[in-house]
C-alpha cells in the first residue's frame, strides 16, 4: 500500500502543480475534443462533454487543456501503478517459494495446514452447523448481556455516583464503544482511549466493543492476550512496532527462530495453498479467470463493455476481474422441506483426506482463490496478536496461545461478563447482476455490512448468521460440504482493515482530497463525474474471497428475506474494509434488537473534518427503520466532499435547520478546544415524525475526536500532520507509540466529567421510561 499512496501522493502534486490560475499559457486545445466532461468555475458538474470547443472561452480552453494535461498523468499514474502490483505479486510470489519451497519445505506447509484438523485447537470439527435467518440476537449473546449487566451493577453505580442497591440492571444503558478506522495510528489512539476508560472506570460498564479497520486491531489484541488490559497491550506494541513488517529479513528470522509460532501464524495460508494447488490452479490471484461456476463474473462483463476507463487502465482492470463479489446471476435450486436428512459432512482427520474431499467437492462448489489480505492478515497477526514480551538482554520473546487463533475463543471471557463483547466490521461489494450495464451497475452498487463476533458471523443487511466457529466451511443449502477449522483470526483482521482493496473511484478520492478546492471543481469533479460508473465497481486488488456460507440457503421460516436471494446465488462471499462506506461502526450498533442507549465514538480519520460519517450514519437508520438516532447530530459543518444522491436530498432538507448548530460545534470543537461532543436529542425532525408514539429516549451519541490539544504535555503535536501517524506508516517507535496514546487519553481524560453527567443522564431517561411503561 505504501506504493500506491506514494502514487497518488505524487499526482496530487503534480496536479497541484499545474498553471491553472486565469492568464496562464494554456495549450491551444484541441478541435472536437470530448475526451473528459466538463465544469464550470463555481463548481457545477456536468456529465456531457461539449458539443465544440469553439464555444469556450479562454478560461474554459484552458480547463480541457488542463483537463488533458490530468488524463495523461493519470494515465502514466495508473500503468506505474499497474506496474507496482505486478512487481508486488512477483515480490510476494518469490516470498512465498523463499519462504515455503515446494519441492524443499512441502512437509512444513503440510504441517502447518494440519494444525486447522487438530481437534484440541478444533474441536467445532465434531460439531455440524447450519445458517441462521432472523433479525434477533443469538442466544448466547442474550445470555451474556443479561451477566454482563449483572457483573457491571456495583462498577456503574460507582462511575455515575450512586448507591450500587438503588440501581436496577434494566436501567443500566447498554453501552457500545465505536472504533474508527485510519491503520496503526487508530489503533495506538484507540488503545489510549481505552487506557483512559479503565482508570475512569468506564470500560467496566460498557457492553459493546465495534471496530472498523484499524481500531479492530486494538481490539483484537483486547481481547486476546491483553485480556481486557490495555496496559498490557501497550506494552507489546511498543516492542512489536519498532520494525517493519513487511521486511522478508524479519519474516525468514521469525519462521527459522520460531516455528511452532510461525506454523500457528500461517495456518490459514498454508490450507488454502494446498486447496487451491490441488485444484489445479495458480496458488496466487490471477485476473484471466473467474473463480464462479459462471466462468466470467458481472463485473469483469461490465468492465469490457465499452468502458473509457478499461481502454485506458487495461491491465489493472484485467488484474481485478475478481473484483467486489463475483455475483452468479443464477437461480437458487428449489428446496423440498420434507427431503430425508443429510449424511453428517465429512470431517477429515488428515490434511491428505482434506484435499481429497475438497477436490471431489469441486463439481458444486469454487474454490476461493489465495489472496494477498490473508498475507497481510498473517503479518498482522504476527505483530499484533503474537504478544511480545521483554526478556533478558533486551531479547524480545513471543508468545502464542493457540487460542489466539479463533475469534470464537474471544467468548471466554464474553460468556462470563467479565468483558464487553467484541464487533468486528466489513463490508460486501454488491454491484448487480450481469445483466446490468455499466451505468446501470455503478447505480446500483452498494455495501452491505457483515459483522464478525465470537458467537456468530453474518449478515446485518441480510440477517443471515453462522456460528462463528463454522465460518470458513462451504455450505450449500444451509449444510456444510465438509468441515475444516474456523478462519484464522489474522485472515479476519487483515479482511476488516483491507482498505487496500478499495474501488478505483475510493482511491481517486484520496487525490481529490489533496488537491487544491478550485482545481475540484474545474477538473477534478468532471473527470469523478464522467468515470464514475467505470471506477465505482473496479478495484485494482481483489478483495479476501472465501466460501459463501449462505450459498443456496434454505428458509426453513417459508419466507424469503429482502435481499437474500441475490446473497445465496454467490458460492463465494468477498469481503473488504467497512471504511468503505462508513469509517465508525454505527452499523452493528444500530441494530434495534440490541437496543443501544449510548455510543462512544473514537474517530482517528485522516481528514476527519470532511468525511461523511455521521451523514451517513443517519441514512443508515432510516433505512433500517431505526428511530432512536439522534436526527440532525453533526460534529462538523463541512457539507459532504461528492455526496451521494441520498446525502444530497438530505443536506437540502433535514440539515438545512440544524446547519447553525453544525457551525457552533465546530467553533467549540477548534477553538474552545472541546475534545468530545454528546448529541442526546434530535436536532431535526424525525422522519417518523408522522408514526407518533412514545418509546425510549433517543440515543446519546459521544464523538471524540482525534486532534491536538493546547493543554496536552507536547502542545504543538498534532496528528493530522505528523509523518509518523500517517495511516500507512508501520513502523513506530517507542517514544511515537507514547506519545499519541497519551495524546487520546488526555483528551478523554479532559472530557470526562462531561462524559459521566451524559451516562448518568442516559440512565436516568431509561429508568424513567421503564418506570412510565410499567405504569400504564
Amino acid at each position: 500500500m505504501t506504493g500506491v499512496k506514494g502514487q497518488l501522493d505524487d499526482l496530487a502534486k503534480e496536479v497541484a502543480a499545474m498553471p491553472w490560475m486565469p492568464g496562464s499559457t494554456p495549450e491551444p486545445p484541441r478541435t472536437g475534443d470530448t475526451a473528459v466532461a466538463t465544469g464550470t468555475a463555481t463548481g457545477s458538474r456536468s456529465n456531457r462533454a461539449p458539443t465544440s470547443n469553439a464555444s469556450l472561452d479562454d478560461s474554459g480552453g484552458s480547463r480541457n487543456w488542463l483537463r488533458r494535461q490530468l488524463l495523461d498523468q493519470i494515465g502514466t499514474a495508473q500503468a506505474q501503478l499497474s506496474q507496482k502490483i505486478d512487481e508486488a505479486r512477483a515480490a510476494l510470489g518469490d516470498a512465498v517459494q523463499g519462504i515455503l519451497p515446494d519441492q524443499l519445505q512441502r512437509p512444513w506447509i503440510n504441517a502447518c495446514a494440519q494444525l486447522s484438523l487438530d481437534p484440541e485447537v478444533h474441536p467445532e470439527l465434531l460439531q455440524s452447523a447450519s445458517v441462521r435467518i432472523g433479525d434477533g440476537i443469538c442466544g448466547q449473546e442474550h445470555d451474556f448481556r443479561q451477566k454482563r449487566a449483572e457483573r457491571m451493577r456495583k462498577d456503574f453505580a460507582e462511575f455515575i455516583g450512586v448507591a450500587a442497591a438503588t440501581v436496577d440492571t434494566r436501567d443500566i444503558p447498554v453501552i457500545g464503544v465505536a472504533g474508527s478506522g485510519g491503520g496503526f495510528r487508530a489503533m495506538v489512539s484507540t488503545i489510549g482511549a481505552c487506557r483512559a476508560m479503565h482508570q475512569a472506570g468506564l470500560a467496566q460498564c460498557v457492553m459493546y466493543d465495534a471496530a472498523v479497520s484499524g481500531s479492530s486491531w486494538a481490539i483484537g489484541a483486547l481481547h486476546t492476550y491483553g485480556n481486557g488490559n490495555p496496559y498490557k497491550v501497550l506494552d507489546s506494541i511498543r516492542l512489536s512496532m519498532q520494525t517493519s513488517m513487511f521486511s522478508t529479513t524479519n519474516i525468514l528470522a521469525f519462521v527459522r527462530e520460531n516455528d511452532g509460532i510461525a506454523q500457528r501464524v500461517f495456518v490459514d495460508m498454508a490450507t488454502r495453498y494446498l486447496v487451491a494447488a490441488a485444484e489445479g490452479e495458480n496458488v496466487l490471484e490471477t485476473s484471466n479467470h473467474s473463480t464462479v461456476d459462471s466462468g466470467e463474473d458481472a463485473i469483469t462483463k461490465r468492465q469490457q463493455e465499452g468502458s473509457a476507463l478499461s481502454k485506458t487502465l487495461a491491465e489493472a482492470v484485467q488484474w481485478s476481474s475478481q473484483t467486489a463479489e463475483s455475483v452468479l446471476p443464477q437461480n437458487p435450486r428449489p428446496l423440498c422441506p420434507d427431503r430425508p436428512a443429510a449424511a453428517p459432512a465429512p470431517a477429515p482427520a488428515t490434511i491428505d483426506e482434506l484435499l481429497q474431499i475438497a477436490k471431489s467437492s469441486q463439481q458444486s462448489i469454487s474454490v476461493p482463490p489465495l489472496s494477498i489480505v490473508e498475507l497481510y492478515g498473517a503479518l498482522l497477526f504476527k505483530r499484533l496478536i503474537v504478544q511480545h514480551v521483554a526478556g533478558e538482554n533486551r531479547r524480545v520473546r513471543l508468545v502464542l496461545e493457540p487460542r489466539w487463533t479463533k475469534l470464537s475463543a474471544q467468548r471466554t471471557s464474553v460468556d462470563r461478563g467479565l468483558s464487553p463483547m467484541p464487533i468486528y466490521t466489513a463490508v460486501r461489494h454488491f454491484v448487480g447482476s450481469d445483466d446490468n450495464n455499466a451505468e446501470q451497475a455503478a447505480k446500483d452498487h452498494k455495501y452491505q455490512w457483515f459483522e464478525f463476533n465470537p458467537y456468530e458471523v453474518g449478515s446485518i443487511d441480510h440477517k443471515a448468521w453462522i456460528p462463528s466457529w463454522a465460518f470458513g466451511r462451504p455450505m450449500v443449502n444451509g449444510k456444510e460440504k465438509f468441515r475444516v477449522g474456523e478462519v484464522h483470526f489474522g485472515s479476519i483482521l487483515g479482511t476488516v482493515a483491507s482498505a487496500f482493496c478499495a474501488s478505483v473511484n475510493a482511491m481517486a478520492m484520496e487525490v481529490y482530497l489533496a488537491v487544491p478546492a478550485g482545481l475540484r471543481s474545474a477538473i477534478m469533479d468532471p473527470l469523478l463525474d464522467r468515470y464514475e460508473q467505470d471506477t465505482a465497481t473496479s478495484h485494482l486488488i481483489p478483495p479476501y474471497t472465501l466460501y459463501n456460507p449462505f450459498y443456496r440457503t434454505e428458509n426453513k421460516h417459508g419466507r424469503q428475506e429482502p435481499n437474500m436471494a441475490e446473497l445465496e446465488s454467490a458460492p463465494l462471499l468477498s469481503l473488504m474494509d467497512a471504511g468503505l462506506e462508513n469509517n465508525l461502526p454505527f452499523a452493528p450498533l444500530l441494530r434495534p434488537e440490541r437496543g443501544v442507549d449510548v455510543i462512544i465514538c473514537l474517530d482517528a480519520s485522516a481528514n476527519i473534518d470532511l468525511m461523511p460519517w455521521f451523514a451517513r450514519a443517519e441514512q443508515w437508520a432510516v433505512d433500517h427503520g431505526v428511530r432512536r438516532w439522534p436526527w440532525g447530530a453533526r460534529p462538523w459543518a463541512s457539507d459532504p466532499l461528492r455526496p451521494t444522491k441520498a446525502e444530497v436530498e438530505m443536506t437540502s432538507t433535514t440539515l438545512s435547520s440544524t446547519k447553525q448548530a453544525s457551525e457552533r460545534i465546530e467553533r467549540r470543537i477548534k477553538d474552545g478546544n472541546m475534545r468530545c461532543v454528546i448529541f442526546e436529542d434530535p436536532v431535526a425532525p424525525s422522519p417518523f415524525a408522522k408514526q407518533r408514539e412514545i418509546g425510549p429516549a433517543p440515543i446519546t451519541v459521544m464523538y471524540l475526536p482525534l486532534l491536538k490539544n493546547e493543554r496536552f504535555r507536547q502542545p504543538c503535536f498534532d496528528p493530522e500532520t505528523a509523518d509518523f501517524c500517517a495511516t500507512f506508516n508501520d513502523r513506530w517507535t517507542v517514544e511515537q507509540v507514547d506519545l499519541l496514546a497519551d495524546l487520546t487519553t488526555f483528551n478523554f481524560g479532559q472530557e470526562l466529567a462531561r462524559i459521566r453527567q451524559a451516562v448518568k443522564r442516559a440512565y436516568e431517561r431509561k429508568r424513567a421510561f421503564r418506570l412510565y411503561t410499567e405504569q400504564q
